[in-house]
């Protein structure tokens, strides 16, 4: 879920310091990760040594900032920055922009490069690089940025998202890169169950990537991986997947009001509810409704089948 208050990052402080406007911020796991997302315009920054690792996509505009440290590099949408724990430099920033911030602490970061790809910790540091390129991390930050922070889901997705990035930051842009390692089998039956049954019980409520992950006793990463082995989707599409199928049940049923189903089944508002619906092919909640009434009253009672 979207929170406004990330506090002692040196990047997003800075930029609070300059003309930058914080647009939203989401907390992505519980190790200090944050999203943040910017617009900006016509101001200065300098980051001397921020203590923590900052990943920079421009969403839109970037073409007249200047990086002083590299002044022949050119932004643009879609261009990355990637600046490490210990990176300085210092920017003059002309135009308008907008900016999606990752930022990662470095000692959780330095021990999900140990657990996920069993990198030495030491050596798991981020390349310094000003503009440069890359699809597939420019891919995920945009998918981040087309989220809802503050849908009831938004934070399992960002999470997700986050996870994605970073792993992509320690293959192909920190000091020591190696190939990911293959992936066998999936999650074992008792870890089925376990995560399974996590998801009944919330039965609506937030769900957090650690949660799930916890109760399949593996890390994150390892955790969306395998789960998506074992059922072929990733962990949010399933937790959508299991709420769309809840509030099918208590539409069916007709005893509560729609809001109260959405309420129920997890969804901030009944018109996340009826968005769903339709994106599964069934109308609306209350074209759901009548046509599951209607399909009641057309079958048999039970006294009928000579029961």
């Amino acid at each position: 879920m979207a929170s406004p208050t990330p506090a002692g990052l040196g990047v997003h402080d800075e930029l609070l310091r300059s003309r930058a406007t914080r647009l939203r911020a989401a907390a992505v796991g519980t190790e200090g990760a944050w999203l943040v997302q910017w617009r900006n315009a016509d101001t200065e920054a300098a980051y001397h040594q921020p203590g923590h690792h900052t990943l920079s996509l421009y969403l839109q505009g970037g073409e007249a900032v200047r990086c002083l440290d590299e002044p022949q590099a050119r932004g643009a949408p879609d261009s990355l920055c990637c600046m490490p724990a210990d990176h300085v430099s210092r920017w003059d920033v002309r135009g308008s922009l907008q900016l999606l911030h990752l930022y990662l602490p470095r000692l959780p970061l330095a021990e999900a490069a140990e657990r996920w790809f069993d990198l030495d910790p030491r050596w798991a540091t981020l390349q310094d690089r000003i503009y440069f390129q890359d699809p597939v991390l420019s891919a995920l930050g945009r998918r981040a940025a087309a989220l809802d922070w503050n849908d009831t889901d938004g934070g399992l997705q960002l999470q997700q998202l986050s996870l994605q990035m970073q792993a992509r930051l320690l293959l192909q842009h920190s000091g020591t890169r190696r190939a990911a390692p293959q992936v066998r089998g999936g999650l074992s039956p008792l870890a089925r169950r376990r995560v399974l049954q996590r998801v009944e019980d919330a039965r609506g409520a937030e769900l957090t990537l650690r949660e799930l992950a916890d109760a399949a006793c593996l890390s994150e990463f390892h955790f969306v991986r395998m789960f998506k082995l074992s059922f072929g989707m990733t962990p949010h599409a399933w937790v959508m997947q299991r709420r769309l199928a809840h509030a099918r049940e208590l539409l069916a049923a007709g005893r509560l009001s729609l809001q109260q189903v959405a309420t129920q089944a997890g969804y901030a508002h009944l018109s996340h509810l009826n968005a769903a619906l339709r994106r599964a092919g069934l109308g609306s909640a209350a074209r759901y409704r009548g046509a599951a009434a209607a399909l009641s009253s057309q079958v048999p009672v039970a006294a009928s089948w000579g029961a």
